[in-house]
């Protein structure tokens, strides 16, 4: 059985580029890596405030990474729609299907 601790768990944000593009894929998993040598996903916040443009291949990144996106931009929100994954933004509905 596993002890709680008193131990703080370390967090790390990590400020995404403004184009998240196939040209910046590898970039975009290095960013990643890194942030996850560091901490575990959950502790990991990926800053997407500032992000102008997202394709498939650093969607697919982001969704592996299994860490949370914080303060999506309105670019960010609107692609992950267009791709059908706007629920795994914070405060979206499990559903975005209108009535």
């Amino acid at each position: 059985m596993a002890k709680a601790s008193g131990a703080a768990v370390p967090t790390v944000t990590v400020t995404l580029p403004e184009r998240l593009d196939t040209a910046g894929a590898a970039g975009l998993k290095k960013l990643i890596e890194d942030a996850l040598a560091q901490a575990a996903p959950e502790a990991v916040s990926l800053d997407a405030s500032g992000v102008t443009y997202v394709g498939g291949l650093c969607l697919q990144l982001l969704l592996a990474s299994g860490c949370a996106v914080a303060t999506p931009s309105e670019s960010f929100r609107e692609a992950y729609a267009l791709f059908g994954v706007g629920s795994f933004l914070p405060g979206q509905p499990a559903s975005s299907k209108e009535q």
